[in-house]
């Protein structure tokens, strides 16, 4: 995989190319020169990108065209075969996009740099967002036949329930010929994790979380998780300071389960990531008696623990989607009610790359591996409390620390740097803030682990100056859903269809039912819905 360029809806290369909920697709990085130390200001935010009209952006939109002709003729040639192949098999794509370039391909998907022929014959509002140069480049992401048809359904549909959430990639259009399917999506500038997580200055990667969390706090609203959030899958400009959530090839609703085979609740509105259950004192017990039987094999000869090769006890099934040194600790031990919490902690693990210098963090080939390493990190004792609240055992006799090592003294043990950054007082107090910020993050025990919503509250994403104060926070911003905000109460789903519609008034004051369209319906902050905007008029200012 090269190291420099643009990145777009892949899987890293350290996925499980053996796990069948995992979407392996490698990417190849566009050729481009590499982010020089001085692109990125260490005193100053990421300069915003340019609005194309001047030299030297007039250039870089040209080089967006020609970028296939910097790779060597047998990929060109390659590449232009598999343009052809696409083209016989959707033939429609001749019409509407001029392929440009390969961004990614992988086992279930590959994705095209196009540009739209007929992007001036659309309204292009709902999707365009200030980061993007040129909307006339387009991704084209080809969905191959070997993935099933309720895994295709599902990410076109979890796409267009996520139209308007901010720094998320937005679903244009989608279509289907024959057996194949093709989502169109906006092309998104970006640069190869690899070329700057270690020389991105702390302002810079404060941007990174903030559209980062931003994303995932819309999504979490609509009761979806991503279930693969790592640097392939958030394409980030450090040149602009933005970035865009994409491929929801493995994202899910959120289950309301009455009752869950762990000791905590699922999540709801008021508990995003669940609750912790009060249980009977006949449960406790058992769970403490599992304890003590644990620890006392512990003691015992190395054949007497474990678990047997020939095992005839029930498999425990759940989702455990992601990649490799993402998965939070309810994934590794298959919780069957997972929430937005393995998101939030994915995004930990990336700022942990951040923080120590280090990408990848972990070497585990397999999830009872990566147990033992988030164990040697958090103890002993704090795995035990983990394991007992998802009604699982934790036991092993591999010498560690009972009480293990925080997460901020994790990362300073791995880059010394941290804990004195050149002695000035602004990046210390950032950097005390991220690592406090980390620590919240990477919470071993999903219920109280930090919601998406809290962490834009938090010191190190709060934008000093900008148009939002701490005082106000994100609420104002945030992209409510259908049925959400200060006219949710006007917003229903047919009875028949399931879709979402609103209630309007007609003439003569008569109410009457209009069926939303992809994007529609959507509240920002404390604002009402565009449909119901004359209900609710803004409060006069004071001048």
């Amino acid at each position: 995989m090269d190291t420099t360029g643009d990145e777009l809806y892949d899987a890293d290369p350290d996925a499980d190319a053996d796990d069948d909920d995992d979407e392996d697709v490698t990417i190849r990085a566009e050729p481009q020169p590499e982010l020089e130390d001085e692109e990125v200001d260490d005193d100053d935010t990421p300069e915003v990108a340019d609005d194309g009209e001047d030299e030297e952006d007039d250039g870089s939109e040209t080089d967006e065209e020609t970028t296939i002709q910097l790779r060597d003729k047998v990929e060109r040639e390659e590449i232009e075969s598999e343009f052809a192949e696409l083209i016989a098999a959707v033939p429609r794509i001749a019409q509407e996009y001029a392929l440009l370039d390969r961004l990614g391909t992988g086992t279930f998907s590959s994705v095209y740099k196009a540009r739209d022929l007929r992007q001036a014959e659309y309204d292009n509002s709902l999707w365009i967002t200030p980061d993007i140069r040129n909307s006339e480049f387009v991704a084209i992401k080809r969905i191959y036949v070997t993935s099933s048809p309720d895994r295709i359904s599902n990410e076109i549909f979890i796409l267009a329930e996520v139209a308007g959430c901010r720094n998320v990639a937005q679903l244009i259009t989608a279509f289907r010929e024959r057996d194949q399917v093709v989502a169109v999506m906006p092309y998104h500038r970006n640069v190869d994790f690899r070329t700057y997580y270690q020389k991105l200055p702390i302002v810079g990667i404060q941007s990174y979380f903030r559209c980062l969390f931003r994303a995932l706090r819309d999504i979490h609203a609509r009761g979806i998780v991503h279930r693969d959030v790592k640097p392939a899958n958030f394409l980030f400009d450090p040149r602009s300071g933005n970035g865009v959530l994409v491929d929801f090839g493995l994202a899910m609703h959120v289950s309301s389960q009455s009752s869950t085979g762990c000791n905590h609740s699922s999540p709801t509105a008021e508990f995003p990531h669940g609750r912790f259950l009060d249980l009977e004192d006949t449960w406790q017990h058992t769970l403490r008696r599992a304890r003590r039987e644990a620890r006392a094999r512990k003691a015992l000869p190395s054949d007497k623990v474990g678990y047997p090769a020939d095992d005839h006890r029930p498999v425990s099934k759940a989702n455990r989607a992601g990649t490799r040194g993402f998965r939070a600790p309810e994934v590794l031990l298959k919780c069957d009610d997972q929430s937005g919490a393995i998101d939030v902690w994915a995004a930990g693990t990336v700022l942990m790359f951040f923080l120590t210098q280090r990408f990848p963090l972990y070497s585990a080939s397999d999830d009872v591996e990566a147990l033992m390493e988030l164990a040697a990190i958090i103890g002993y004792k704090a795995m035990e409390r983990v394991a007992i609240l998802h009604n699982r055992t934790f036991l092993t006799n591999v010498p560690m620390s009972d009480e293990g090592i925080p997460w901020r003294e994790f990362a300073i043990l791995l880059n010394p740097s941290l804990d004195d950054p050149d002695g000035e007082p602004e990046r210390s107090e950032a950097l005390e803030d991220a690592l406090d910020f980390v620590e919240k993050c990477l919470e071993p025990q999903a219920p109280t682990r930090m919601t998406a919503r809290e962490a834009l509250y938090h010191p190190f994403l709060r934008e000093d100056g900008a148009e939002y104060t701490l005082e106000e926070d994100d609420d104002e911003l945030c992209v409510r859903p259908p049925g959400d905000g200060i006219c949710g109460h006007l917003h229903r789903r047919d009875e028949v269809t399931g879709e979402w519609c609103v209630i309007v008034r007609g003439e003569g004051d008569q109410e009457r039912v209009v069926q939303l369209a992809v994007g529609e319906g959507l509240c920002v902050g404390r604002e009402p819905c565009s449909f119901h905007a004359d209900l609710f008029p803004a409060p006069a200012v004071e001048e």
